[in-house]
């Protein structure tokens, strides 16, 4: 398919325009889907606010659902009008990563991947690039609504998040950062299953949202000393020299130099701390509580998609409610502006006209 589409186009922190630009070409691998929603990701923020990872002409959005039109002739089990997501992910296949398959850790990800480096879905068409079914690509069951199957990819995160923290029926969590990631991690947790999971956060919209995505308890980190709440809810965690809380399990959704720091005071010890959220400044750790509290630190980069289509269809996991705002795409920069404020926004969707 050739000719032109609109797509926001990013120039520099907090310019994003809309324009006309080529409609993807795609070769024998590839397949071009017709986008109808996409989500702004946490790390879409970042590059819209502060130009990070992103340079001048990028097209950004990997959160999205779209229909497909276009199947290259060397692509199997993919056909035209069905609807489907998925991410083209720039694995350079030659590199210590990629040769021990630790694929999400190839240095040149980020190169050349939906939304980075490639172009991405706040656009009317999208290309992925060597589509194959259950791997980049992955059909939308009927089940799923159009602005739920939005949110896939993030639910995909955390799905991933709650894998790699390797929860016990009896744990106790605590989640920092109740956005979208924050409270899919809550449900996948929960529906694991956990002892309790309780939810740190700033905004109180987003408080009452994990509250009603079944919250065993909130915490309003304005208000409330978030360790002190923490020792009342899931108890004292003694260490040496001092005590804490006694959280088995901490996840930083936050993205917060604080979350951060407060997460080695949370957990227990030998307990695992969880990192999904991405500071835009450093945070101050202070080493010696690793040293005596030895806790399991893991970063959660990469998805499950096929798992995050199965919780969402199942409802185990329910996202429709944590959309909030959904704009047109020539609304794209109010909407980015929208998705910055956390007070009245948790998940905002951008579809186009």
């Amino acid at each position: 398919m050739s000719g032109r589409m609109k797509a926001a186009v990013y120039y520099s922190p907090r310019e994003l325009q809309v324009e006309t630009v080529d409609i993807p070409e795609i070769g024998p691998n590839d397949i071009l889907m017709k986008v109808i929603a996409c989500g702004i990701c946490g790390s879409d923020v970042h590059s819209y606010g502060s130009g990070f990872y992103i340079d001048k002409g990028q097209i950004m959005g990997h959160e999205f659902v779209g229909e497909v039109v276009k199947v290259g002739e060397q692509v199997q089990g993919i056909e035209v009008g069905e609807r489907g997501t998925g991410f083209s992910a720039g694995m350079c296949g030659e590199c210590f990563w990629c040769k021990t398959e630790q694929y999400f850790l190839c240095p040149n990800l980020f190169k050349a991947s939906t939304g980075y480096g490639l172009h991405g879905a706040f656009a009317e068409y999208v290309k992925i690039s060597n589509a194959v079914p259950g791997a980049t690509y992955h059909r939308v069951p009927d089940q799923i609504d159009d602005y739920t199957a939005a949110t896939i990819e993030p639910v995909s995160v955390a799905v991933h998040t709650v894998d790699q923290c390797q929860p016990q029926a009896n744990d106790q969590v605590l989640v920092m950062g109740a956005g979208l990631i924050g409270n899919a991690v809550l449900q996948v947790m929960k529906a694991s299953p956990v002892s309790k999971v309780v939810v740190s956060e700033v905004s109180l919209k987003r408080l009452q949202a994990a509250k009603e995505m079944g919250a065993d308890a909130v915490i309003d980190a304005t208000a409330e000393d978030v360790l002190q709440r923490a020792k009342e809810l899931i108890g004292v965690g003694p260490y040496h020299f001092a005590e804490g809380a006694m959280a088995d399990i901490v996840v930083d959704a936050a993205g917060a130099p604080s979350a951060v720091e407060q997460s080695f005071e949370i957990v227990r010890s030998g307990g695992v701390i969880a990192f999904v959220g991405l500071p835009e400044k450093r945070a101050s750790i202070d080493v010696t509580k690793i040293v005596h509290k030895a806790p399991r630190i893991v970063g959660c980069l990469g998805g499950d998609m096929g798992k995050a289509i199965e919780l969402l269809k199942a409802e185990k996991v329910k996202t429709r409610p944590l959309i909030t705002h959904v704009y047109p795409l020539s609304r794209a920069r109010e909407a980015f502006e929208m998705q910055m404020n956390a007070r009245d926004a948790i998940k905002v969707l951008v579809t186009p006209e």
